[in-house]
């Protein structure tokens, strides 16, 4: 059974369909339903009905995706553990973040390792928005600092949770949120066009998990990758920005009122993941030892320490 088959049918199931599984694994649409047709046939069941728009997994087929979803995962982290392990014998070291995290964590981070280290290469690779967790595993990452995933899957990876930040309401001085001032609900904020930052991974932001919880459905006007480019269009009156405390700290803020929003559940959680082979190493030591003692970025609070394994 090829790996790449299992690969397949997860993107089907997860997607929705042929076409939309085609682009997530970059495979044409006919080798994609090969691959499936050839899952089906050596396992003799049908694992996917194709009757149903999009095409939804049988009894057979949920069963199956558990078990897929185990095996890749424990190929992938065993992967991702001779990669972190070669890295950390070169004296080289992998680190996936995103712009924000970077920018916020790792100078102080990576000024006390290097010290302690002076021969440490480091490749520190920020991602926006792309699926962290698939990249973490395939490209042997020896540590990933992130927003919190929902569900770890990659077995043996660990999680701890470092901060948590509010979400900011960002207009022009002269917008009428600016003028009324004090924190802004949620029904009045939705009135507004609306400027996001680009989801994490595959799901949806945590403004519109949060207006999902509330019960309200919205479509952002403009979605950008960095917040740096949302306070820009909000200061031109474009719109209204929902941006993580974090992120705001280090931008330049003229000609922009910032507000709290007024719900009582809309933090970020922002976590370290690493695999144990990290701690294999000094140098992995001592990378993790600085990421867990450092202190919380400006406009965070520290989290209550949890560990896990995926």
């Amino acid at each position: 059974m090829d790996l790449d088959w299992l690969e397949t049918f997860l993107a089907v199931v997860d997607r929705g369909g042929f076409t939309a599984a085609a682009e997530q694994v970059h495979r044409s649409q006919s080798r994609v339903s090969a691959h499936i047709a050839s899952l089906e046939r050596q396992l003799g069941v049908r694992l996917l009905d194709r009757t149903r728009r999009p095409a939804a997994p049988t009894a057979a087929g949920e069963i199956f995706a558990r078990h897929a979803r185990d095996i890749v995962a424990g190929v992938g982290s065993a992967r991702a553990a001779i990669a972190a392990l070669g890295g950390l014998g070169q004296r080289s070291l992998t680190l996936f973040t995103t712009p924000c995290v970077g920018a916020a964590l790792f100078p102080a981070v990576l000024a006390r390792v290097t010290s302690e280290r002076p021969g440490l290469r480091v490749e520190l690779a920020e991602r926006s928005w792309q699926d962290m967790e698939r990249r973490f595993v395939a490209d042997g990452a020896g540590l990933a600092v992130l927003p919190r995933l929902d569900a770890p899957t990659a077995t043996g990876l660990r999680e701890r949770v470092l901060w948590r930040e509010s979400l900011k309401v960002v207009v022009g001085v002269e917008h009428e949120l600016a003028e009324d001032g004090g924190p802004v609900p949620v029904e009045r904020l939705v009135r507004f066009p609306l400027l996001l930052c680009r989801a994490f991974g595959d799901g949806e932001s945590e403004v519109l998990r949060l207006l999902t919880r509330r019960g309200v459905i919205a479509q952002p006007r403009v979605t950008a990758d960095t917040p740096q480019t949302l306070t820009s269009l909000a200061r031109a009156g474009v719109g209204v920005a929902v941006v993580n405390a974090v992120a705001l700290a280090p931008l330049d803020l003229a000609g922009l009122t910032v507000l709290e929003l007024d719900e009582p559940d809309h933090s970020l959680a922002v976590a370290a993941y690493w695999s144990d082979v990290l701690l294999d190493t000094d140098a992995g030591r001592r990378l993790h030892r600085a990421v867990i003692d450092a202190p919380v970025p400006a406009g965070a609070e520290r989290f209550e320490r949890v560990a896990r394994a995926g």
